[in-house]
Protein backbone atom coordinates (compact mmCIF):
# COMPACT_ATOMS: atom_id res chain seq x y z
CA UNK A 1 0.00 0.00 0.00
CA UNK A 2 2.43 2.16 1.22
CA UNK A 3 4.47 2.11 -2.65
CA UNK A 4 1.73 2.50 -4.28
CA UNK A 5 0.73 5.80 -2.70
CA UNK A 6 4.28 6.58 -3.56
CA UNK A 7 4.06 5.62 -7.18
CA UNK A 8 0.41 7.77 -7.46
CA UNK A 9 2.16 10.92 -6.12
CA UNK A 10 5.06 10.11 -8.53
CA UNK A 11 2.75 9.88 -11.23
CA UNK A 12 0.71 13.20 -10.30
CA UNK A 13 3.59 14.81 -10.09
CA UNK A 14 6.33 13.97 -13.03
CA UNK A 15 3.01 13.80 -15.87
CA UNK A 16 0.63 16.80 -14.03
CA UNK A 17 3.13 18.60 -11.81
CA UNK A 18 3.21 21.59 -14.08
CA UNK A 19 -0.65 22.12 -14.79
CA UNK A 20 -1.12 23.32 -10.71
CA UNK A 21 1.25 25.27 -8.16
CA UNK A 22 -1.24 23.85 -5.33
CA UNK A 23 -1.67 20.52 -6.64
CA UNK A 24 2.56 20.37 -6.78
CA UNK A 25 3.56 21.87 -3.93
CA UNK A 26 0.83 19.38 -2.18
CA UNK A 27 2.64 16.51 -3.93
CA UNK A 28 5.67 17.38 -3.49
CA UNK A 29 5.69 18.14 0.18
CA UNK A 30 3.86 14.50 0.43
CA UNK A 31 7.21 13.22 -1.74
CA UNK A 32 9.61 15.03 -0.31
CA UNK A 33 8.44 14.22 3.66
CA UNK A 34 7.87 10.60 2.38
CA UNK A 35 11.54 9.70 1.26
CA UNK A 36 12.69 11.12 4.50
CA UNK A 37 11.12 9.57 6.86
CA UNK A 38 11.86 6.31 4.55
CA UNK A 39 15.47 6.70 4.29
CA UNK A 40 15.66 7.45 7.95
CA UNK A 41 14.15 4.34 8.64
CA UNK A 42 10.63 5.20 9.73
CA UNK A 43 7.70 2.73 10.07
CA UNK A 44 5.37 2.83 7.04
CA UNK A 45 2.60 4.27 9.53
CA UNK A 46 5.05 7.25 10.42
CA UNK A 47 6.15 7.68 6.96
CA UNK A 48 2.34 8.25 6.11
CA UNK A 49 1.86 10.61 8.69
CA UNK A 50 4.76 12.58 8.11
CA UNK A 51 3.90 12.57 4.79
CA UNK A 52 0.86 13.92 4.89
CA UNK A 53 1.76 16.35 7.59
CA UNK A 54 4.90 17.52 5.14
CA UNK A 55 2.18 17.99 2.38
CA UNK A 56 -0.55 19.91 4.63
CA UNK A 57 2.53 22.38 6.01
CA UNK A 58 3.98 23.02 2.58
CA UNK A 59 0.19 23.47 1.08
CA UNK A 60 -0.58 26.05 3.84
CA UNK A 61 2.99 27.39 3.52
CA UNK A 62 2.12 28.15 -0.34
CA UNK A 63 -1.32 29.68 0.58
CA UNK A 64 0.10 32.67 3.06
CA UNK A 65 3.15 33.40 0.67
CA UNK A 66 1.34 33.36 -2.03
CA UNK A 67 3.24 36.16 -3.49
CA UNK A 68 6.51 33.75 -3.27
CA UNK A 69 4.10 30.72 -4.20
CA UNK A 70 6.75 30.18 -7.28
CA UNK A 71 9.81 29.72 -4.80
CA UNK A 72 7.92 27.51 -2.60
CA UNK A 73 6.87 25.24 -5.22
CA UNK A 74 10.10 25.04 -6.64
CA UNK A 75 11.96 24.54 -3.50
CA UNK A 76 9.35 21.96 -2.71
CA UNK A 77 9.76 19.61 -6.10
CA UNK A 78 13.88 20.67 -5.45
CA UNK A 79 13.59 19.42 -1.84
CA UNK A 80 12.24 15.64 -3.48
CA UNK A 81 14.98 15.35 -5.95
CA UNK A 82 17.34 16.40 -3.15
CA UNK A 83 16.09 13.57 -0.87
CA UNK A 84 16.26 11.00 -3.83
CA UNK A 85 19.70 11.80 -4.32
CA UNK A 86 20.07 11.49 -0.71
CA UNK A 87 18.94 8.21 -0.21
CA UNK A 88 20.44 7.22 -3.35
CA UNK A 89 23.87 8.52 -2.10
CA UNK A 90 23.49 8.31 1.89
CA UNK A 91 24.65 4.87 1.63
CA UNK A 92 23.66 1.87 4.65
CA UNK A 93 23.69 4.38 7.37
CA UNK A 94 22.39 8.05 6.14
CA UNK A 95 23.21 10.98 8.08
CA UNK A 96 20.77 13.25 9.91
CA UNK A 97 23.27 16.22 10.12
CA UNK A 98 23.84 15.83 5.60
CA UNK A 99 20.15 15.28 5.01
CA UNK A 100 19.33 18.51 7.13
CA UNK A 101 22.29 20.41 5.02
CA UNK A 102 21.64 18.39 1.34
CA UNK A 103 17.97 18.63 1.27
CA UNK A 104 16.97 22.13 2.15
CA UNK A 105 19.89 23.55 0.28
CA UNK A 106 18.87 21.37 -3.31
CA UNK A 107 15.34 22.50 -2.52
CA UNK A 108 16.48 26.57 -1.86
CA UNK A 109 18.51 26.58 -5.17
CA UNK A 110 15.46 24.78 -7.37
CA UNK A 111 13.43 27.56 -5.55
CA UNK A 112 15.35 29.95 -6.81
CA UNK A 113 15.48 28.85 -10.08
CA UNK A 114 11.50 28.57 -10.38
CA UNK A 115 10.94 32.16 -9.12
CA UNK A 116 13.89 32.93 -12.15
CA UNK A 117 12.95 30.41 -14.61
CA UNK A 118 9.22 30.18 -14.52
CA UNK A 119 6.77 27.88 -15.83
CA UNK A 120 9.76 26.44 -17.86
CA UNK A 121 11.71 25.31 -15.22
CA UNK A 122 9.15 23.83 -12.57
CA UNK A 123 7.74 21.06 -15.57
CA UNK A 124 11.31 20.16 -15.34
CA UNK A 125 11.68 19.87 -12.06
CA UNK A 126 8.32 17.84 -11.37
CA UNK A 127 9.14 16.26 -14.23
CA UNK A 128 12.59 14.89 -12.64
CA UNK A 129 10.91 14.72 -8.82
CA UNK A 130 8.19 12.48 -10.15
CA UNK A 131 10.42 10.19 -11.90
CA UNK A 132 12.21 9.89 -8.93
CA UNK A 133 9.47 8.88 -6.51
CA UNK A 134 8.46 6.65 -9.61
CA UNK A 135 11.41 4.45 -9.64
CA UNK A 136 11.82 4.76 -5.60
CA UNK A 137 7.71 3.18 -5.48
CA UNK A 138 8.67 0.53 -8.39
CA UNK A 139 12.10 -0.48 -6.77
CA UNK A 140 10.16 -1.20 -3.54
CA UNK A 141 6.96 -2.92 -4.95
CA UNK A 142 8.90 -5.57 -7.18
CA UNK A 143 12.19 -5.26 -5.40
CA UNK A 144 13.02 -8.95 -6.74
CA UNK A 145 13.20 -8.10 -10.23
CA UNK A 146 13.55 -4.86 -9.95
CA UNK A 147 15.19 -3.21 -6.76
CA UNK A 148 18.26 -1.67 -8.51
CA UNK A 149 15.22 1.41 -8.71
CA UNK A 150 14.81 2.01 -5.46
CA UNK A 151 19.03 1.32 -4.28
CA UNK A 152 21.30 0.12 -6.84
CA UNK A 153 24.16 -1.75 -5.47
CA UNK A 154 26.90 -1.53 -8.21
CA UNK A 155 28.28 0.82 -10.67
CA UNK A 156 25.85 -0.67 -13.85
CA UNK A 157 23.06 -0.54 -11.68
CA UNK A 158 23.60 2.79 -10.94
CA UNK A 159 24.45 3.68 -14.54
CA UNK A 160 20.93 2.06 -15.55
CA UNK A 161 19.15 3.43 -12.68
CA UNK A 162 20.15 6.93 -14.30
CA UNK A 163 19.58 6.12 -17.77
CA UNK A 164 15.66 4.95 -16.61
CA UNK A 165 15.38 8.22 -14.38
CA UNK A 166 16.61 10.43 -17.03
CA UNK A 167 14.28 9.17 -19.53
CA UNK A 168 10.98 8.72 -17.67
CA UNK A 169 11.72 12.63 -16.62
CA UNK A 170 11.69 13.68 -20.10
CA UNK A 171 8.80 11.49 -21.00
CA UNK A 172 7.29 13.52 -17.97
CA UNK A 173 8.30 16.53 -18.98
CA UNK A 174 7.35 16.07 -22.89
CA UNK A 175 3.71 14.84 -21.60
CA UNK A 176 3.42 18.19 -19.61
CA UNK A 177 4.74 20.26 -22.65
CA UNK A 178 1.99 18.64 -24.78
CA UNK A 179 -0.42 19.47 -21.64
CA UNK A 180 0.75 23.26 -21.93
CA UNK A 181 0.32 23.69 -25.22
CA UNK A 182 -3.43 22.28 -25.55
CA UNK A 183 -4.27 25.09 -22.75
Amino acid sequence: MSELAVLVVGLVLCFAGGRSLRLTVLVAGFGVCWLLADALGATVATTFVVAALGAIALLVLSIVMSRFVIFVVGAAVGAVIGARLFALLGGDDPSWLLAVLFVPTFGFVSGFLAQRMGSGFLRWATAIAGSALILSAVGTMFSDDLGLLQTPDDPVQSAVHTVVWVALAIVGHQVQRAQARGK
